[in-house]
């Protein structure tokens, strides 16, 4: 193993590469922070804190691939996070951040969000930027793209506006064993394998799987959009499929970790008002209460809730907090967060998910004691 100051050199080393003296670049490696005098002029101390749980990430995940990282308090700058590598293995990471930091990704560079990232989609949290940010890479090379995360998350908004136009979709939930396997007959008689909308792939049947994965396995740059909602123990066909698309995959934050985009989505759901009528508009009280819940039908939750109240309200002026259901409003005494707090809070569950809530494991990765994963849960309600 090599020493601390030999990775440091390296560290040292891919900084100066990407020529500091000029440029805001950030080195890091949870150990070592090296910043350079313009990084430090446009980065707050919580947009450091957020690059160097990027970092982190890359460290413990070990995949030696390039990522784009939003940068929060920074106008939408997004930080190009390229790995460190030594024999084989990641030990740290350099950003690399500039007017044009997502041009190579088919973004727009500074104030680009995720609406203008991938339009039609409503938020600017970090874990929702770093969502849409990493599809938006994936989706600009050629090749399958997974998206997964929680039902009602949001995955299939995401995977239409990675294509442009509407692509043929298919929907293994609501298709026949006939249906199917047509379907798997036109995938393989596509020249190009794509662009093709799968959703549900974790219903498709064993031999389902195993067709596609030896499409993939002949096509690997086919077009393919699926959606995945992890759960249960897979078979080996799909456990197989889930691992060859393993690689491509983007993870949808739930609705939990991201509270902040709540009042951009409440715009995005409302149905538009019938003529002379005013739209739908929410107290301070009631949105604050909507943050602190937990949501744990995610956005599609959300939506049911808007549409509801659209239909069915007599009252005029904005929705107040009595008007919610008791559901919702038994969350408001929880503990408002601040961004930096909830992107801690998101570290540290991507890490449970990551080690099968082995808190001992995930807190080895996050390189803090494991006394501190539980005082962290407990304060973060989890």
């Amino acid at each position: 193993m090599e020493a601390v100051s030999s990775i440091e050199q390296l560290l040292l080393d891919a900084y100066l590469r990407e020529g500091p003296d000029t440029r805001p670049v950030v080195a890091m490696n949870g150990r070592t922070r090296i910043v350079s005098a313009e990084a430090a002029r446009q980065l707050s101390d919580e947009a450091l804190a957020a690059l160097e749980l990027g970092a982190a990430r890359m460290v413990r995940d070990g995949r030696a691939e390039p990522r784009v990282c939003p940068v929060p308090d920074a106008d939408g700058l997004i930080a190009g996070l390229q790995p460190v590598v030594s024999s084989g293995t990641v030990v740290g990471a350099v950003a690399v951040l500039s007017e044009s930091g997502f041009a190579a990704a088919g973004g727009h560079g500074r104030g680009a969000g995720p609406d203008r990232l991938l339009p039609g989609l409503a938020g600017s949290s970090l874990p929702w930027r770093s969502a849409v940010s990493r599809a938006a890479a994936l989706a600009a090379e050629s090749g399958p793209v997974l998206i997964a995360g929680e039902p009602g998350a949001g995955k299939t908004a995401v995977a239409r506006a990675l294509q442009a136009g509407p692509p043929p979709l298919f929907d293994a939930a609501g298709a026949t064993a006939a249906e199917t396997r047509q379907w798997l007959r036109s995938l393989e008689g596509s020249p190009d394998g794509g662009p093709v909308l799968l959703r549900h792939l974790e219903v498709l049947d064993p031999s389902a799987a195993a067709v596609l994965v030896g499409i993939l396995e002949k096509r690997p740059q086919a077009r393919i959009v699926a959606t995945h909602t992890p759960g249960g123990q897979p078979g080996p066909c799909l456990h197989r499929l889930v691992e060859h698309l393993s690689a491509r995959m983007v993870t949808v934050p739930p609705l939990r970790e991201r509270p902040e985009d709540i009042p951009a989505l409440l715009r995005a759901l409302a149905p538009r008002p019938a003529p002379g009528y005013p739209p739908l508009t929410w107290s301070v009280e009631a949105r604050h209460i909507l943050e602190q819940h937990t949501w744990p039908g995610n956005v599609a939750e959300l939506a049911l809730l808007v549409r509801h109240l659209a239909d069915s309200r007599r009252l005029s002026g904005p929705v107040r907090s009595e008007e919610l259901p008791d559901a919702v409003r038994g969350a408001a005494g929880a503990r408002h967060l601040s961004s930096l707090e909830r992107a801690e809070r998101a570290a540290i569950l991507d890490a449970l998910r990551t080690y099968g809530g082995n808190k001992a494991r995930a807190a080895k990765a996050l390189g803090i004691a494991r006394a501190t994963v539980y005082r962290k849960l407990r304060s973060y309600g989890i």
